[in-house]
């Protein structure tokens, strides 16, 4: 329910955005020439591990209470670069909270397990229409690689013990994505975005998978200086 109303918010932002006509755009005196220039960029959205399947059980007295949801959601800071108005170099640190786990025992246990997964990735986006004119609204495909570091932490407490555990592995992977952003004025910019991550395997199960790929969806908000 929460990825279809954000998935809503994203379609609808990008068509209140394009119906701005590019006098209204000129008149604002706002510019679309971006070389050379930097920016940053926060990223707020949801990530779905097509990885995992929902699940939700409950059963009777003394028995156990297990959530599991394959919706988390993603966020994620950049720095931007661009080298010509249509190229732009890009790194960017995020954060994926993919699963997240409790199980109850009536009177005798309580454990809890979370996963995330941690990209740092660098890459480029190319915005086709920066090519042959200067755009306030601007389309663009990206592509990026580097580590996703994954850490899984549980806990578990019982009548006479704690305990805890905690894995963390890298691996390499990639991200393809496409998005829209709006220049507002000369400093700053909204946009919508959507990806899928290419991650490859964990040698041990972070959570309860060793592969999370899966799409993101986010909102992009952003400084140019």
């Amino acid at each position: 329910m929460i990825s279809k109303i954000l998935i809503s918010v994203f379609i609808i932002t990008g068509i209140t955005f394009s119906q701005n006509s590019p006098q209204k755009i000129n008149s604002a005196k706002q510019t679309g020439n971006l070389e050379g220039r930097h920016g940053l960029d926060l990223n707020i959205g949801i990530y779905d591990n097509t990885n995992i399947a929902s699940i939700t059980s409950v059963s009777g007295f003394n028995a156990s209470v297990l959530t599991n949801s394959s919706i988390g959601f993603m966020g994620a800071i950049a720095y931007q670069y661009w080298f010509k108005n249509f190229l732009s170099f890009r790194i960017g640190a995020g954060a994926l909270v993919t699963d997240v786990s409790t199980k109850t025992t009536a009177g005798i246990e309580v454990s809890s397990e979370v996963a995330t997964v941690a990209p740092i990735l660098t890459g480029v986006n190319f915005y086709p229409l920066q090519i042959s004119e200067e755009n306030t609204v601007l389309p663009y495909i990206s592509l990026y690689a580097g580590p996703y570091i994954g850490v899984y932490s549980k806990s578990e407490v019982g009548i006479a013990s704690v305990t805890e555990e905690t894995v963390v592995e890298t691996v390499i992977g990639a991200r393809l994505g496409a998005g829209l952003d709006f220049l507002i004025g000369s400093l700053f910019k909204l946009g919508v975005n959507a990806g899928y991550h290419f991650v490859g395997d964990y040698s041990q199960p972070i959570g309860s998978e060793t592969n999370y790929s899966g799409p993101d969806y986010s909102l992009t908000f952003g400084f140019v200086f």
